[in-house]
């Protein structure tokens, strides 16, 4: 039987191998929002497509009607996939549910890399920077949101078992 300082230290080593991947795509996202965010204000409505104003304004409001919709779609995913019983089997550990929420965690993030690529391109199409900064500010807050640091990780366990009705360790 194992003392709860060394079940505690196994967790801490299995989140640490485990979430290593997924930090490292978390901070690439987090700097290629960064980048996309530069590019937007030096370049932004200083590149003029063959859009005219009102086709720029129309395809601004779908691209904010679609970021709304992919943060609602992230944050209600994140509230009950994470959790879900059925994410687990009779012969589950904690390393295989690392994976599963790495590979949930990866696809979240690319949500909010996409929502800052949608506030480059608008801005390269000639909408002024100040218009689409939210774009950017939502995206990196999604993503820094959905980032695994070790102590969110340990609270998603313990939530985990709370609502699953199953230790993993």
């Amino acid at each position: 039987m194992l003392a709860e300082f060394e079940k505690q230290k196994i967790e801490r080593d299995h989140i640490r191998r485990e979430s290593r991947l997924t930090m490292i795509v978390s901070l690439a996202m987090l700097a290629s929002i960064a980048a996309c965010t530069l590019v937007a204000y030096l370049f932004g409505g200083g590149l003029r497509s063959g859009l005219s104003r009102g086709e720029v304004q129309n395809a601004w409001n779908v691209l904010n009607i679609v970021s709304i919709v992919l943060i609602i779609v992230v944050l209600a995913v994140r509230k009950t996939i994470y959790f879900s019983p059925r994410l687990v089997r009779d012969d589950f550990t904690l390393e295989a549910l690392l994976q599963r929420w790495r590979t949930i965690d990866i696809v979240l993030l690319s949500f909010a890399e996409v929502i800052a690529v949608f506030g480059l391109v608008i801005t390269l199409l000639g909408m002024p920077f100040a218009r689409t900064f939210h774009f950017f500010v939502s995206g990196f807050l999604l993503a820094m949101i959905n980032m695994p640091i070790a102590f969110k990780v340990r609270d998603k366990i313990r939530m985990f078992e709370k609502y699953a009705g199953k230790s993993i360790l």
